[in-house]
């Protein structure tokens, strides 16, 4: 299991630059600011004396990396890289399993105090870049919006960062990235980037799984053949091990699972309310559930992340409540336990505190 060091600032050889993935280390010698024409100017912290002014400032500053990507610099929250070695979470799976629409509704779970239950409050990173998220992601996508798929790139996807302060009163910066499958198989650079991956959530599309034949309709109708997934392939051959495991957190995510509402287990777990205390022996019991209906209905390669890693749960959620109709979902979003994934892996990796019955040691067993 990886449990990264909080120190008060992180290192080079311990933190990438999101956009690069670069090494990097806080440098207020490099730290600029945006004017109201959203150009980059440098700033200057001589002077500012008051703790309290010195604190917003650097909330809302950036520090230029010393990479350059096609010639041009680029820019990354300050806070992301002050507050010691950030948590990375990367979301795994093919174009058009919902691992974009899953990724959107658990910031915007966080956002609604659901990570409160275990002790843990919530800050932006950056406060106009977090704005920038909510309005082209979450506020559409809760208006019933379908956002695009996960654009093509040569780097990580970076969606957003949040400041996570857990019960002990440590603070996280928790940075979230979103991979597309076909982009892993093609870029080096992106898999170099697992190597130092925190997190894993590979997402499952039951109309890629599951034999099911009622879902054949909706398959033909959206042209998705039955089969496995390549980017879990991907990620799990490069990725180092730990004796006969990989050490990297994981959680399974069977997401859809509106297009499995009456199917057990599936049923009894999609109803079960939000949980709102941790709890290894429930997700044990939710993980056995799962890895019992996808191992039986899809096969070996669908529950490889459970076999391969040394730390993993398997979920039931649902991002969107139905299935989109033209592009859109016409009655709204109706995310249902979308959070379980995120708060696993967070556990495993020491966010949530390091109690023995629940802790990062019991978690994922």
């Amino acid at each position: 299991m990886t449990v990264p060091m909080n120190s008060a600032a992180g290192s080079a050889e311990d933190m990438l630059c999101p956009y690069c993935l670069e090494p990097i280390a806080y440098d207020e010698g490099q730290l600029y600011t945006r004017n109201e024409k959203q150009e980059y100017k440098q700033l200057v912290l001589a002077g500012q004396t008051s703790p309290l002014r010195r604190a917003d400032i650097l909330r809302s500053a950036y520090q230029r990396c010393g990479n350059v990507i096609d010639g041009k610099p680029h820019y990354i929250a300050a806070p992301y890289l002050s507050h010691g070695r950030p948590l990375t979470v990367a979301m795994v799976g093919d174009s058009a399993t919902g691992k974009t629409h899953l990724l959107t509704q658990m910031i915007g779970a966080i956002v609604d105090g659901g990570l409160e239950p275990f002790g843990v409050s919530w800050q932006s990173v950056n406060p106009q870049q977090h704005q920038e998220f909510m309005e082209k992601r979450v506020v559409p996508l809760r208006a019933g919006e379908m956002l695009s798929h996960t654009v093509s790139t040569t780097f990580a996807s970076f969606e957003d960062a949040l400041l996570l302060t857990g019960p002990d009163g440590t603070t996280w910066p928790v940075a979230f990235f979103d991979l597309s499958g076909e982009d892993l198989r093609r870029t080096d650079a992106l898999l170099r980037f697992l190597l130092g991956i925190d997190a894993l959530i590979f997402v499952v599309d039951p109309l890629r799984a599951l034999p099911t034949p009622y879902l054949n309709p909706l398959r033909g109708q959206l042209d998705v053949a039955q089969g496995g997934d390549p980017a879990f392939r991907t990620v799990l051959d490069r990725l180092p091990r730990d004796g006969s495991y990989l050490s990297v957190a994981s959680a399974v995510v069977i997401n859809k699972c509106d297009l499995l509402r009456f199917e057990p287990p599936v049923d009894r777990w999609l109803d079960e309310p939000p949980r709102v205390r941790l709890s290894a022996s429930e997700f044990r019991q939710e993980s056995r559930d799962a890895y019992a209906f996808l191992r039986s209905q899809a096969g070996a390669a669908w529950v490889r992340p459970f076999d391969t890693t040394l730390r993993c749960t398997l979920h039931f959620a649902s991002a969107t409540g139905s299935a989109d109709q033209d592009g859109s979902f016409v009655h709204g979003t109706r995310p249902r336990r979308v959070l379980e994934p995120l708060v696993s892996v967070l556990a495993m990796c020491g966010v949530l505190g390091e109690g023995d019955a629940d802790g990062p040691d019991a978690v994922g067993m």
